[in-house]
């Protein structure tokens, strides 16, 4: 039965593949330092299948061009929910997270001092790509969080 090797796993076996070969060479500096290598190798392995996991949600990032983009083509679902027109409507700061497509939650200026929050979804492309608007906060303020809502 042949046995399959998760990346990890590959990634450690590399390492030790390296390891040996740096014992014969010197054994008592290269040991030391190749151990380091491995910890650090794995611990970045590990923090990135972390920031990757389905279901979790992102830091809080400065929103760009991208998620103005994707504002601006749900402004109106927005507002008819909201039930207002606003004049302004500038994407601050923004979470994702992936689910069966991504959720994005928001942070949107609206005003002099006035923000509120949209959690827009985006399904995956095999299903159209689409944009909806699922939920709104209003009367949010800068410091206000943006959390799972």
């Amino acid at each position: 039965m042949a046995r399959k090797f998760s990346a990890l796993q590959s990634a450690a076996v590399i390492v030790f593949l390296s390891l040996s070969l740096s014992i014969r060479v010197s054994q008592s500096v290269s040991i030391k330092l190749s151990e380091f290598q491995i910890k650090s190798d794995l611990e970045a392995v590990r923090l990135k299948r972390m920031s990757q996991l389905v279901g979790g949600p992102s830091g809080v990032k400065e929103a760009d061009a991208e998620i103005q983009d994707i504002l601006d083509k749900t402004r109106a679902g927005f507002e008819d929910k909201a039930g207002v027109k606003f004049d302004e409507f500038t994407a601050i700061s923004y979470r994702s997270q992936v689910v069966a497509g991504t959720n994005y939650f928001i942070k949107v200026k609206v005003g002099t001092d006035k923000y509120v929050h949209v959690k827009v979804f985006r399904s995956l492309p095999h299903a159209g790509a689409t944009l909806e608007v699922k939920n709104i906060q209003l009367n949010k303020s800068l410091d206000d969080d943006i959390s799972n809502f």
